[in-house]
């Protein structure tokens, strides 16, 4: 779920393509030389990047392989604002998050997302930042419902609640889609989203 590029000036694209560029080093070198193995230098090298520019993108080459989505969150939290002010939350939630970047480019790297998720099955230890990559995302689409709704998310459960059942239907369509790989992702979604309006 990442922001158009065409939405973006020149300084913003390069920074999304070298921050993607790291990433697929980091999982590529991941993937053949092991998890243990994996130096920042080395990514750097396959990067044709400097480790100073490394760490002014990642914290450690764990954040590299399994960090979180700052311009999907940036893109998902947009359209939530912007959305009809007396639309139901679930039906802003799924239009936000089937509607984004992410899932109109998905299928075209498919193959990294099946490596990405055999790499976290290979290492248990990726697991947690996998886990805080979903509650961070999940955080950002309450808070962003909590504006929208004008309430505090602290005091008001509805946003903490959708926020949570959205991010739900994206991880269980994320795991069929990984295993199942004979439809898009977006149709995983919206059936997941079809089947909670429709009282399952």
């Amino acid at each position: 779920m990442t922001v158009p590029t065409t939405s973006l000036g020149l300084r913003e694209r390069k920074k999304l393509a070298t921050r993607r560029n790291i990433k697929q080093a980091a999982l590529h070198l991941a993937l053949e030389e092991g998890l243990e193995s994996l130096t920042v230098e080395a990514i750097s090298e396959v990067a044709d990047v400097s480790p100073r520019t490394f760490f002014n993108y990642f914290s450690s080459k764990e954040e590299a392989l399994v960090g979180e989505n700052f311009e999907a969150e940036a893109e998902v939290r947009e359209t939530i604002l912007t959305r009809p002010s007396d639309e139901a939350p679930l039906r802003t939630l799924r239009l936000a998050v089937a509607g984004s970047e992410m899932l109109r480019a998905a299928d075209d790297r498919r193959d990294e997302a099946i490596a990405h998720q055999r790499l976290v099955r290979q290492n248990p230890s990726l697991l947690p930042r996998q886990l805080a990559k979903y509650a961070a995302f999940e955080r950002s689409l309450a808070d962003a419902l909590a504006e929208r709704l004008g309430v505090d998310p602290d005091l008001d459960a509805r946003p903490g609640v959708f926020a949570a059942v959205a991010v739900a239907v994206v991880r269980v369509a994320l795991h069929r889609w990984t295993t199942d790989q004979t439809r898009p992702l977006g149709e995983l979604v919206d059936e997941g989203f079809d089947q909670l309006e429709g009282g399952l």
